[in-house]
């Protein structure tokens, strides 16, 4: 019948706890009006524990910081009203909604939205944008105030304590957070009124299509203190991720630069620094807004997609995009394998398109794409040109051995949360011994590893050799993994101590 549409929701499915493609989207966007959630989705959140009990929240009915999970991009666009960003119907999009749907576009399968509010209209200055980030990183800029232990702390990014399947981690409103403000857009006078004349009637005028392009308003760029606002983030989330939960990556996109800036004529310098360290040339250790880490992958230049048309400057943070991209190599081709060369789904066009001069650009010892995951187009299409990490180490830059090292983590804590309350001793360790192997064998046989056996290609001790007395006192239990990746570096040891608490440490790590 006209006038009734019936739409199909399927149950959530948990998914497989080593499933490696899902990401955690946090940010803003509007809800559809009038809204209703889905049933589905309330049971979902109910079965979390977000409805009733203790750990209540009580913007759940309107998604405000609850975990949503999400199956495909009409499941999203049901939900968001992404392409009205303060309801007014002329203001443009959300950056959330492009992020999402960018991953789903270039072959995400699964994800999870965490909605912390509506967005700000996109002319608001950087005092009412910048205090954004408080609620997407509670605690910003002091610190990182979730807690795994706490549920009650979990919001915004700190959902990931609670999402056990997420691989990634994506904050796609911090770039349009901490830019510069614009500059005021002249808006043209109305003509005027046409004078009035007799035309017959007509059956029925069409409405036409509101505009949502925010044409005339340029892409958000950043200046020298929204690149300062911008590290400190990002220093913040990699140190959470490094500490708590390793088995998540963070993608972000790189802020564009300002017009006639330093960063605009050499981003790469400017981002690893001289004499005074930048963002890139500090290790996450060293500086607290230092970023160089395992844990965080960054993502340039910016895309332009049929998503990105209702924002400003009809671009968009490229962290959408490529975390798509990661989750289809995983789903495809194994989590372990690079990334590079992969085709881009979607996008026509980027900002800025970067010339051999910028590919090349050195700083120190690393060129661009040795730090940073660029975009780009090839003789073959439009394509990722490298798969990255920010780390100084060199054997944990090739983005596809942290993913598989995490592989290896999420594994090593499952096996820690079934044997919490086993008695530490020779079966225990024998039983984390065969569960380690038969997961490394796995990864042997699908050629994530390299050797002419699989003796030569890993190695898996958990004994008394790995442990003293105190440890065994205490409850832990500590393996070593040792293993030779298929990328061409040197031998990765890891040792991973599985605490009383269900956690799992990982106690060292290096080449």
């Amino acid at each position: 019948m006209p006038g009734i549409l019936f739409i199909d929701e399927d149950p959530v499915a948990a998914s497989h706890p080593n499933r490696a493609d899902i990401c955690c989207f946090a940010g803003f966007v509007r809800l559809r009006q009038p809204f209703a959630p889905g049933r589905e989705v309330l049971r979902w959140l109910d079965e979390q524990g977000w409805v009733k009990g203790p750990y209540s929240r009580p913007g759940y009915a309107q998604l405000l910081d609850v975990p949503v999970p999400v199956e495909t991009w009409q499941q999203f666009n049901n939900l968001f009203d992404w392409e009205d960003r303060t309801g007014d119907g002329r203001s443009g999009a959300a950056y959330l909604g492009a992020a999402v749907r960018s991953f789903f576009a270039q072959g995400g399968r699964r994800c999870y939205v965490v909605r912390m509010g509506d967005p700000v209209p996109p002319l608001a200055p950087r005092s009412v944008r910048l205090p954004q980030l408080s609620r997407l990183l509670p605690g910003y800029p002091a610190q990182f105030s979730p807690s795994p232990a706490d549920r009650s702390s979990w919001s915004g990014a700190g959902h990931i304590f609670g999402l056990s399947d997420v691989s990634f981690l994506c904050l796609p409103d911090l770039p349009d957070a901490v830019a510069a403000d614009q500059p005021p857009v002249e808006v043209p006078a109305d003509p005027p009124p046409a004078p009035e004349q007799f035309v017959e009637c007509s059956t029925g005028e069409i409405a036409p299509p509101r505009d949502i392009a925010l044409r005339g308003i340029p892409e958000p760029r950043c200046d020298e203190q929204g690149y300062a606002d911008w590290a400190v983030a990002i220093h913040l989330v990699a140190d959470m991720v490094s500490r708590q939960r390793r088995e998540v990556q963070f993608v972000a996109a790189i802020p564009l630069p300002a017009e006639g800036s330093d960063a605009e004529r050499n981003l790469f310098g400017y981002l690893v620094g001289g004499s005074a360290p930048g963002p890139l040339g500090a290790a996450l250790s060293n500086s607290p807004s230092g970023v160089a880490t395992a844990f965080v992958q960054f993502v340039f230049p910016w895309v332009k997609s049929p998503g990105s048309a209702a924002l400003p400057g009809q671009t968009e943070p490229g962290d959408g995009a490529l975390t798509g991209v990661l989750a289809r190599n995983a789903l495809t081709r194994g989590s372990y394998r690079s990334a590079a060369n992969l085709d881009l789904k979607d996008i026509f066009d980027f900002v800025p398109v970067l010339g051999r001069e910028a590919w090349n650009s050195k700083a120190g010892e690393y060129t661009f794409p040795e730090r940073v995951t660029l975009l780009g187009p090839t003789p073959s299409g439009l394509r990722v040109l490298s798969d990255v990490t920010t780390s100084l180490n060199e054997s944990y830059r090739p983005a596809s051995i942290n993913r598989l090292v995490s592989a290896i983590v999420r594994a090593a804590r499952r096996a820690g949360e079934d044997s919490t309350f086993e008695v530490s001793g020779e079966a225990l360790w024998g039983q984390l011994r065969e569960r380690l192997n038969s997961l490394l064998r796995g990864l042997f046989t699908a050629g994530a590893l390299r050797g002419a056996t699989a003796a030569e290609a890993f190695n898996v001790r958990c004994d008394r050799s790995t442990m003293s007395q105190r440890d065994l006192d205490t409850g832990r239990v500590i393996a070593v993994v040792q293993f030779e990746a298929t990328a061409p570096i040197d031998t990765i040891s890891v040792v991973l101590a599985f605490q009383a608490d269900q956690q799992v440490a990982v106690l060292s790590e290096g080449a």
